[in-house]
């Protein structure tokens, strides 16, 4: 069973890995091709634009998938100098950030019912918008997951500090 989800996990850092390069190679390729065509030929095309607008969000938030898997983002802690209180603070940013995504993962779900629901186009291409908002359904669930595991790690983290000093 370990070796069941340690493949699945890492068949979804795949996934993640290569949907950001895909993405940015798509997006660079497609902007690239409508300067070349706005300088050379006099000729805009507003469904390029679009395309490309909307692989530019899915390739932010798999970068944003990346970042949360990796631990990478942001963070502070500087005025916590101790080991203990380290430890406490990670576990509470991550407990927070994961209560957020929470939210953020129910958010979208909500938001790509109703786009589905309502049957809404994108008015360039007329693709169906759930092609974009569940992005947000999607790459939230992802985010959630891995600041889950996260989270259980900084409280192993703690826990072990804290035991320690109780012996």
């Amino acid at each position: 069973m370990k070796t069941l989800l340690s493949n699945l996990y890492n068949s979804l850092k795949f996934i993640e890995d290569n949907g950001r390069i895909v993405t940015i190679i798509a997006m660079t390729a497609i902007v690239f091709i409508q300067v070349v065509a706005r300088i050379v030929f006099k000729w805009s095309s507003p469904a390029m634009e679009e395309a490309a607008r909307f692989i530019m969000i899915w390739s932010i938030f798999i970068g944003a998938v990346v970042t949360s898997r990796e631990d990478s983002h942001i963070c502070m802690g500087g005025f916590v100098k101790s080991p203990k209180g380290l430890a406490l603070f990670n576990m509470i940013s991550k407990t927070v950030s994961f209560l957020f995504l929470c939210v953020f993962v129910k958010w979208s779900y909500d938001y790509a019912l109703y786009s589905y629901e309502k049957n809404m186009n994108s008015i360039v291409l007329n693709v169906p918008l759930i092609v974009v908002h569940s992005c947000f359904l999607v790459t939230g669930s992802l985010m959630t997951l891995h600041t889950f595991l996260h989270l259980l790690k900084q409280t192993r983290n703690a826990w072990s500090l804290f035991k320690g000093d109780a012996i």
